[in-house]
């Protein structure tokens, strides 16, 4: 069974492979249901893609897939699955774990170096959680993972050898962090820009969309520094840096959403302020649950800039509020927890007094 923990090894399956996946889930084989239902949640390819990817996850994990479990209690843990149950997801994370499940380790590994689905950040926990995961197990995704540990804690320069080995076993997704981790220094200082673009280059290459997204942040910040006058270099730059993301954008990468939301939002690179169009490609990236577009759409509505028709405004910004703190987005949760003190979002009464109220008033 493959190990489909990013978009990016979804990205390098071949076509041929991809209908092959398809025919064996479709004829029952509990990987190929669990590696089809991966590939609905990291592509979006069907339309029903969150009801078909959850009824695939329960049918590999009836056949003994104990990663399938795992990747059901990740979608309750953002709000995938209704209702929203991060105590039932915790539980269901543990029994993966009890089962063995090398995605379960990795997402909570991942929470324990950030802090995130209420596991209290502990990164050194992580670290030697990793280096025993390391010396008996040959899952390349653990040097990722300590690549990030390192990462995050200023041990920039060192993290680079461990992203490199993950790069080396096949994880393109740590291209990117690669390029990072080369061209900085501990103090989150670029040093070696050559080699930085250099290494997104390489990482492009590879299949790795993050790489060119970083490519087009350089070109935005190049963008700034050409003189105005000078249209022809302004509109061959703008142009590059579009046709980019919308690459990225066609790839799924959430991000790529978020930025090009930003350029017709804000009226960036040349381009007339279109809120509109922000609007839809915010949408979009909500639909990947990239927390920053929940704001950004709930900004919108709150500012008056956008009409949404069918939906009245207030209505709109309190299911983005509350999705936002699902995402544990704190200003989205303030918002969320108002609106329902104020008599709104009462279809989401047994989810906001269990959960988000009592992170509100912890927060506060």
């Amino acid at each position: 069974m493959k190990r489909l923990y990013h978009l990016q090894d979804v990205l390098s399956i071949p076509e041929e492979e991809m209908e092959q996946i398809r025919r064996q889930a479709q004829e029952g084989d509990p990987a190929a249901c669990y590696e089809l239902a991966r590939i609905h949640l990291l592509l979006h390819d069907c339309e029903d893609y969150l009801e078909s990817a959850h009824e695939l996850l329960l049918k590999a994990q009836k056949g003994g897939i104990a990663d399938a479990e795992a990747v059901i209690a990740a979608m309750m843990f953002r709000g995938g699955i209704e209702p929203y149950d991060p105590h039932g997801a915790a539980k269901m994370l543990e029994n993966a774990l009890q089962d063995n499940s090398e995605y379960a380790a990795y997402f909570q590994l991942a929470n324990l170096i950030y802090g995130r689905f209420g596991v209290r950040q502990d990164v050194e926990l992580a670290l030697s959680t990793l280096d025993s995961l390391i010396a008996t197990s040959d899952n390349p995704y653990w040097y990722s993972l300590k690549g990030d540990a390192l990462f995050y804690i200023g041990r920039i320069e060192e993290s680079a050898a461990w992203f490199e080995k993950a790069v080396e076993g096949g994880v393109i997704s740590a291209c990117g962090d690669l390029a990072l981790a080369r061209g900085m220094n501990d103090n989150g200082e670029f040093t070696d820009r050559d080699t930085y673009l250099e290494a997104l280059v390489e990482g492009d290459g590879m299949g790795d969309p993050m790489c060119m997204y970083y490519m087009v942040l350089e070109r935005m910040f190049e963008y700034d520094d050409i003189d105005p006058e000078d249209t022809e270099t302004c509109d061959n730059y703008r142009e590059l840096i579009i046709q980019a993301l919308e690459i990225c954008a066609e790839q799924c990468l959430p991000a790529s959403f978020s930025l090009l939301g930003d350029i017709f939002h804000e009226g960036r690179i040349g381009i007339p302020a279109d809120p509109v169009k922000a609007w839809e490609y915010y949408v979009k990236g909500s639909e990947f649950m990239h927390e920053s577009c929940f704001e950004k759409m709930y900004d919108m509505l709150h500012d008056g800039e956008i009409e949404l028709g069918r939906m009245n405004r207030e209505d709109a910004m309190d299911l983005c509020a509350v999705n936002g703190a699902r995402l544990h987005n704190r200003k989205l949760l303030v918002a969320a927890v108002e609106a329902y003190r104020r008599g709104r979002l009462t279809q989401f009464a047994r989810e906001m007094e269990m959960y988000h109220i009592p992170a509100y008033d912890t927060w506060a």
